[in-house]
């Protein structure tokens, strides 16, 4: 499977830059819709990925730390180590626009981690197809940082896939990527249906305008909602 990037979501930009139903003025709408075609012409992704066996939890020469990825792939069969990036250019893109325009690099920056996520979600949907063919189902993508998987499982998952030969990424000494617009994920494989996570607000079509999400709520947690 090749790493795809369609149109960028525009509610998620909005969400990344805090924006939570304020009028914007036009001059800043020109100024994203400006940003997000730089940083789509500027993106270059790649992923590269690998199915290994799970036993009793546990990826096959790959342990796992903390308790919610080991829970995650109880159910498992199998499980993908995922890695994806949006290239250097980007980072060379908003590295200049730190120095020259940090306005238009706020908004790059959330424009990429919307394009980062959109390139994720496309590897996820072609997996889930593919295994749909198999008979065979997928759990959410889980990343370290997120519960109690540790941030530096990154440098461990880089060095299984050889993301530094195969799609240019690497890891620094702090467990952050380079380029920084990059992700690593594990995805379990199960021959039962797996119960996935709500997605949020922010692929919603009323994000701008859901009164219920102005006065921070979800629209599933309000009782007037018929």
């Amino acid at each position: 499977m090749e790493a795809r990037l369609t149109q960028i979501n525009y509610n998620e930009i909005l969400m990344y830059l805090g924006y939570r139903g304020q009028e914007r003025p036009p001059e800043l709408e020109q100024q994203i819709q400006r940003c997000i075609k730089q940083v789509t012409e500027s993106c270059q992704p790649r992923l590269v990925y690998r199915r290994l066996p799970v036993r009793n939890g546990e990826i096959a020469g790959f342990p796992l730390e903390g308790k919610d990825m080991p829970e995650i792939l109880s159910g498992c069969q199998e499980a993908i180590l995922l890695a994806v990036t949006l290239g250097p250019q980007i980072e060379q893109l908003l590295m200049r626009r730190e120095v020259t325009d940090m306005a238009d690099a706020l908004i790059m920056d959330a424009c990429a981690s919307a394009a980062i996520e959109n390139v994720c979600d496309h590897f996820e949907f072609d997996l889930r197809e593919q295994l749909k063919r198999e008979g065979k189902f997928l759990t959410d993508r889980f990343s370290p940082g997120y519960g109690d998987l540790p941030l530096h499982t990154q440098r461990r998952l880089c060095e299984a896939l050889n993301t530094a030969r195969r799609i240019g990424l690497t890891v620094t000494p702090n467990y952050l990527m380079i380029p920084r617009k990059s992700v690593t994920a594990i995805l379990g494989i199960s021959d039962h249906p797996q119960k996935l996570r709500k997605r949020g607000c922010e692929v919603c079509s009323m994000f701008l305008t859901c009164p219920y999400r102005k006065e921070g709520l979800a629209c599933h947690e309000s009782s007037d909602i018929t």
